[in-house]
């Protein structure tokens, strides 16, 4: 009993440590106090990092600026976007492409387009490069549009996004609906105008021993194939109610490809409208409509190339009795409005042509053969000097009297213009070789050139009309409308101080990267 007393009168007592435990005790509890220190630091500098990673990418980094064009900045957020859009623009772009590819039998027509989509998507650094050019070009075209007043206003651009709607929802705006309509009323009105004539089809007699009078089987076989032609009906007019509708899907699609807003986008169309519009006022200023032009007709007496090496002796008895390959169709310097193709399809028509013209003129016809294989040409190939000679006697023909057409026509070596006398046509200058257009432009109209040499050969030329202020064509005038902006454009973007990224590279947005294979 005392034994359990004094116990619990031991337990109740403090206990008192002795020095040595008090110091340990200390040193324990200044280690763990620098141990949480240390560690309450590092996790502190982790959270720091974090956070600060965090504000850059979202806040700082996006709204920083990424070039400058003169006092107008251009901020990272607003590139990211429009790189984003791009690219969901040309996938879209291309998947049309595929498609009218597909329709066409998987032709070869959309290749070279689709080719090269598909090289700016597979390299974000390209796609960016273009998107921040473009933007950068868009920046000095809103510098430069005041001083050459042209201004796009809120309308321009709210009619834009309405169109761009209504083409998603396959509907018309109203002033597309009433334009289509005038331009069917106008087209209507010209068929009338133009409609042929019905030509009576003589119907078979009796004699003939077929029916007198159309068959009722006919008749309705008639009426049948007149069924089954209906006429298209047109597209609907876009309503208010579409029109929210398909805004509403648009709004969708830019927040999900790019994450941008209509407003945004509203934006996006301004700057292109601006540039359309800037095109327009500058390339009218730059470019005349009119120009000197030519009409001028020639024969070519085409050159043959150095001989080729003579054939061995078993290669010419292979060849013996086989027919000989055509002569591949010496380009000529046509107006660029022409193609290739056309020369190509007409050179049968050319030799077959010449071919009647020399049996027409019978024996006072000159045969061409003696000019292309005199006696001293055992090869039979045509060189210079015979094509020269051979060139100054038709001229002297012509001088003589004879008619030029039908000399171009029976001799001329350009399967373009030989079947049409020689005609080349209406060009202007610096459309043909150098050689060519020089003796062209200073001819006097009926005059007759001496044979003038270019790399197809020899021409003789003669200049049938020239018109100081004709209008160009039109596809030319396009592109030279085209060039002549562009070209100042650029001058422009030179002329101004402008601050580009050096990391670009670092700069580009997430999510250009192309898709895997197979999605």
């Amino acid at each position: 009993m005392a034994k359990k007393r004094r116990r619990r009168r031991q337990e109740a007592e403090p206990q008192v440590e002795n020095r040595r435990e008090t110091r340990l005790r200390a040193r324990d509890r200044v280690r763990n106090l620098r141990l949480m220190s240390i560690v309450g630091g590092i996790v502190g500098v982790a959270l720091l990092l974090i956070i600060y990673g965090a504000v850059s990418e979202l806040i700082i980094k996006p709204n920083s600026v990424l070039a400058q064009v003169e006092g107008e900045a251009i901020i990272t957020r607003a590139f990211w976007k429009e790189a984003r859009l791009r690219k969901s623009e040309l996938e879209n772009q291309r998947a049309r492409l595929q498609l009218f590819s597909q329709q066409f039998g998987n032709s070869s027509l959309f290749a070279s387009q689709i080719a090269s989509i598909n090289a700016t998507l597979a390299s974000p650094l390209t796609l960016g490069t273009q998107v921040l050019n473009e933007m950068i070009e868009g920046a000095v075209l809103r510098i430069k549009a005041p001083e050459v007043g042209v201004a796009v206003s809120d309308e321009e651009v709210a009619e834009m996004l309405r169109e761009e709607v209504a083409r998603g929802q396959g509907a018309l705006t109203v002033p597309q609906a009433t334009g289509t309509a005038e331009a069917a009323i106008d087209a209507t009105a010209t068929a009338e105008l133009f409609t042929p004539t019905p030509v009576p089809t003589a119907t078979p007699t009796a004699e003939d021993g077929a029916e007198s009078e159309p068959t009722a089987a006919a008749a309705a076989e008639g009426s049948e194939t007149a069924e089954e032609a209906p006429t298209p009906e047109p597209p609907p007019v876009l309503t208010d109610a579409l029109y929210e509708e398909g805004l509403s899907t648009l709004e969708q699609n830019l927040r999900d490809n790019a994450g941008m807003s209509v407003a945004e986008y509203s934006e996006v169309i301004r700057a292109r409208l601006l540039r359309t519009k800037m095109s327009e006022t500058i390339s009218r200023e730059l470019v005349s409509t009119t120009e000197e032009q030519v009409r001028v007709r020639h024969i070519l007496i085409a050159v043959d190339p150095d001989p080729e090496p003579e054939p061995d002796a078993e290669t010419e008895e292979s060849s013996d009795g086989a027919d000989e390959a055509p002569a591949e169709a010496t380009p000529m310097p046509e107006p660029e409005s022409e193609g290739e193709s056309g020369q190509a399809a007409s050179a049968p028509a050319a030799e077959t042509s010449a071919e009647e013209a020399a049996a027409d003129d019978g024996e006072d016809a000159e045969p061409a053969s003696e000019w292309w294989n005199p006696d001293t040409n055992e090869d039979g190939r045509v060189d210079d000097a015979e094509a020269l000679a051979f060139a100054q006697h038709l001229r002297q023909r012509i001088l003589d009297g004879e008619d030029f057409a039908d000399l171009a026509l029976r001799y001329s070596e350009d399967p373009g213009s030989g079947v049409e006398g020689g005609d080349l046509g209406w060009a202007g200058r610096g459309r043909y070789v150098p050689e060519f257009d020089e003796v062209a432009f200073s001819l006097e109209i009926g005059e007759i050139s001496e044979p003038v040499k270019t790399t197809f050969g020899y021409h003789i030329i003669e200049v049938l009309e020239r018109d100081d202020e004709r209008a160009k064509d039109e596809a030319a005038l396009q592109q030279e409308y085209a060039e002549s902006f562009q070209t100042w454009l650029q001058e422009q973007v030179l002329s101004l101080e402008i601050d580009r990224p050096d990391d670009f590279a670092s700069r580009l947005p997430s999510g250009l990267e192309p898709e895997p294979p197979g999605r």
